[in-house]
């Protein structure tokens, strides 16, 4: 049950490398990013757990109880898939233009000066950046920011190399082809 378990991990991280591979830009929500890593690093424990008899209940409750710990941390954040910091910038300064606020960039940071200095922050890995706009949740402009970066993004016609893409095949197919090994490991 272990070794199917990863391997089905490994063929859904090989899929999702593979839509990446599109080079379709689109957001994700961190809250989404960060359940599917749990149930990643959860699924071998939570195998074992019911093997070895104990109950679901506790195995449903620390699930539960981690799920919202995770929905809470990462509200308001983003991840924007194949595209990059600069494009990124380029979208949240027009869209600010647009709407007539007046802000400052510094540090990957942009500053809303109109409203108390709150920043959106936004950091690029791979062919992925993170978005976040957890200091300006409260504010009125959050959803129409949210909203029209998620539209300007998919208009982008530059594209970039979709290494993130690559790096969940690679990750995947290793995951796939070590579970087969230690399997047939501890079968001889």
């Amino acid at each position: 049950m272990f070794f199917i378990g990863t391997a089905t991990w490994g063929v859904l991280i090989i899929l999702y490398g593979l839509i990446l591979l599109t080079r379709k830009k689109f957001m994700i929500r961190r809250e989404c990013d960060g359940i599917f890593i749990f149930f990643f690093t959860m699924l071998n424990p939570a195998i074992q757990i019911i093997e070895m008899g104990y109950g679901i209940k506790y195995l449903i409750i620390l699930i539960l109880s981690v799920s919202a710990l995770v929905i809470f941390i990462a509200r308001g954040r983003y991840t924007l898939t194949n595209v990059n910091a600069e494009m990124v910038l380029s979208a949240l300064t027009d869209i600010l233009n647009e709407k007539n606020i007046s802000y400052g960039e510094e540090n990957n940071t942009v500053i809303l000066k109109d409203y108390d200095s709150r920043r959106i922050t936004y950091t690029q890995s791979l062919s992925s950046v993170e978005v976040s706009l957890k200091n300006i949740r409260n504010l009125s402009i959050y959803e129409e920011v949210k909203t029209e970066l998620k539209s300007r993004i998919k208009q982008i016609d530059l594209t970039v190399f979709p290494s993130s893409g690559l790096f969940y095949i690679v990750l995947g197919a290793i995951l796939m082809v070590g579970m087969q090994y230690f399997q047939k490991k501890l079968l001889n």
